[in-house]
């Protein structure tokens, strides 16, 4: 059961994806909506510095780029991980907030995919999502 939860939540952020229209290139930089201040702001904008920054690396301690991880409350929200393994939220943590990766990238693996999460302490600014490398 939690498989099948796991692909459709993977389908649904794919297909959110998709229907925004961002390219790879820079996922981060694509105007979207603003959602409520309880929720992430996709909205971009250069001189906004993110409240939560998730910090992606392997078990040495280097980063792993171009990684999907998702931040969710009531709601998930996906932002891509940079070159440097860097994805940026525009939210103020609660100890409501959880984040997982979409999809484990491939020759990395971790528990903490789709449904499986790591659940955030009140009023942090980052953190850094280890995951093993193959």
């Amino acid at each position: 059961m939690k498989k099948i939860i796991a692909i459709i939540m993977a389908m649904c952020m794919l297909f959110s994806l998709c229907a925004c229209g961002s390219d790879d290139t820079n996922a981060n930089d694509t105007a979207k909506p603003q959602v409520s201040q309880d929720n992430v702001s996709t909205e971009s904008k250069e001189e906004e510095t993110p409240k939560f920054v998730v910090t992606v690396v392997d078990q040495n301690g280097d980063p792993v780029p171009n990684v999907m991880v998702q931040l969710c409350k009531d709601v998930c929200f996906p932002s891509k991980a940079d070159e440097n393994g860097v994805a940026t939220f525009n939210a103020e943590i609660t100890d409501e907030h959880k984040i997982s990766l979409s999809i484990c990238p491939e020759g990395y693996e971790t528990e903490y995919v789709g449904t499986n999460y790591i659940y955030l302490e009140d009023g942090i600014t980052e953190y850094t999502f280890e995951i093993t490398k193959k």
